[in-house]
């Protein structure tokens, strides 16, 4: 399962911004998915929240911002957002379709808690 990758690399990501920050845990986290898989938001927010227990992410809000896969077509050049598995060029037809590759996980943004000063 890809969800089940890309949670664990948000938390091994989110340990080591703890650790270099000096922080306490994180507050929030907003993330992008998408790239040229079909990731399943709620799956990756299920396994998320497994893969963080018992870690300084534990509890995180987790903050998700889907972006769906891009194609262009091959023969008129149009881009469009596919549908399904195999998708058709809407403009001409064609099933010669290249992806546009995008990573399937980006961190926008990480909110940490620090802790405070006595």
């Amino acid at each position: 399962m890809h969800e089940s990758q890309l949670a664990r690399k948000l938390v091994a990501t989110l340990e080591a911004a703890v650790k270099e920050q000096g922080a306490s845990g994180v507050k929030s986290v907003k993330v992008r998915l998408g790239g040229v898989h079909w990731v399943d938001s709620e799956a990756f927010r299920e396994l998320f929240t497994l893969f963080s227990q018992g870690t300084a992410s534990e509890g995180t809000e987790l903050i998700i911002e889907e972006a769906p896969p891009e194609a262009k077509c091959s023969q008129c050049g149009s881009t469009f957002t596919p549908h399904d598995h195999e998708p058709v060029c809407p403009q001409c037809g064609s099933r010669e379709i290249e992806l546009v590759a995008e990573p399937d996980l980006q961190v926008l943004e990480i909110s940490l808690l620090m802790p405070t000063l006595q």
